[in-house]
């Protein structure tokens, strides 16, 4: 009487768990699915901001390069002409010039849009499949 208990325990355990690997098995393969549409789908045409290029990238150096140097000069300057206080006081104001432009500006954020999925999404969701796969193929062989 015991021993038939515990193979209807043992049997019921091995079909739990074999319905358990089905269901993870069927959730990875439409997670799998879902990701491979999305990443075929055309990108939408809603402003998103991509990389620039890098003669874009050389441009924005150089220019903001000479920007950041002639400003200091600038400041080196006003420095030479106003006294050693112009070293606390000009970055001091424009450190609240920029404070006050930065608080005026602040606006909520609005929702970043959804990235598409990446060659390691994809990857990552084939190896959760193959995986489930797997552990279902071989619940299957031992219940069998």
């Amino acid at each position: 009487m015991t021993w038939q208990r515990a193979r209807s325990r043992s049997d019921d355990r091995a079909a739990r768990l074999l319905r358990a690997a089905e269901q993870d098995a069927e959730a990875a393969a439409a997670r799998y699915r879902a990701l491979k549409e999305e990443a075929a789908a055309p990108t939408p045409g809603d402003g998103t901001r991509r990389p620039m290029p890098s003669w874009q990238q050389m441009l924005l150096l150089v220019i903001g390069g000479g920007i950041l140097t002639g400003l200091l000069v600038i400041w080196l300057l006003a420095t030479a002409y106003i006294g050693p206080a112009a070293l606390l006081a000009l970055p001091a104001g424009a450190g609240v010039a920029a404070g006050f432009i930065a608080l005026r500006r602040r606006r909520p954020r609005p929702a970043a849009p959804r990235r598409r999925p990446l060659v390691a999404d994809l990857v990552r969701a084939a190896q959760e499949m193959h995986e489930a796969e797997a552990v279902l193929q071989r619940l299957r062989q031992e219940s069998s």
